[in-house]
């Protein structure tokens, strides 16, 4: 379990990004975050993954994990527990990748050392779950540097990756925002099934995908937790006027995904 008690975040000016958030993930368990752009979705994945930007410090709260709390163990550590038991799906693909060294050998390299495979299993499992995500010229993918493939595609190899590796808690950011429809279907289908065993974090604007996938919904607004409920109650009966307004564009689009841009409110 992931438990975020308390967790406050400001710039090195004193801005507050993050303002008191608590919420906890729980294997078997998809919890969407969505909120404006700007809000603070992106700053939350970043504490959490313990990447904040240079400028950035977390100056209240615990992250803990299965107890423990991430935020005094040493980066090291830190980043050791990145891949097997904290996993990331990036809004922008390209930057999980090395542009000089082709997808398949990063994947492979990935599952030799996280989880020490010799290098014909590793280059097995790579092709294996390049299927999974519908990546089915296999072959060409596991050969091509990343930017010969899509953002699309590239958004699927990173998945693919994390099925491979399999972490206990996964932090997807925005993961569905490259896709067309029948991809889409794919991840989603396949974070459905890794749900069974892992926790999710699925940051979004995505209404569809957020019905499908979510079991509980957190809305996020300047940097606070403004709503939250299971996904069903929030689109249901939402009481903020920013959750009233999503969920009114999602029945209005039959679930087509949507952003949301910054009120001059919120500039």
């Amino acid at each position: 379990m992931i438990e975020v008690k308390n967790l406050s975040v400001q710039t090195s000016k004193g801005v507050v990004l993050l303002d008191h958030v608590e919420f906890t993930l729980t294997p078997g368990v998809c919890t969407g975050l969505t909120g404006a752009s700007g809000s603070g979705k992106t700053t939350l994945l970043k504490a959490l993954m313990g990447v904040s930007d240079g400028d950035v410090s977390i100056n209240s709260g615990q992250i803990l994990l299965d107890g423990e709390d991430l935020l005094k163990k040493p980066e090291k550590v830190r980043r050791d527990l990145c891949g097997t038991t904290l996993g990331f799906i990036p809004q922008n693909p390209m930057t999980a990748f090395n542009l000089h060294v082709p997808v398949g050998t990063q994947m492979s390299e990935t599952f030799r050392k996280r989880l020490r495979l010799d290098k014909n299993a590793a280059r097995k499992l790579s092709m294996d779950v390049l299927q999974k995500v519908n990546l089915l010229d296999t072959n060409r993918v596991y050969r091509s540097y990343p930017g010969q493939l899509s953002g699309g595609m590239l958004q699927r190899a990173t998945m693919a990756i994390l099925i491979g590796l399999s972490p206990r808690y996964i932090f997807a950011d925005e993961p569905t925002s490259a896709l067309d429809e029948e991809n889409k279907a794919y991840l989603n289908q396949e974070l459905t099934q890794m749900k069974q065993k892992a926790a999710i974090l699925f940051v979004s604007h995505d209404d569809a995908a957020i019905r499908t996938l979510c079991d509980e919904l957190l809305v996020m607004q300047s940097g606070i937790i403004v709503e939250r409920g299971t996904t069903a109650d929030l689109f249901a009966t939402p009481h903020k006027e920013w959750t009233k307004e999503f969920v009114r564009l999602a029945m209005v689009e039959e679930g087509g995904g949507w952003t949301w841009k910054k009120s001059k409110s919120e500039m």
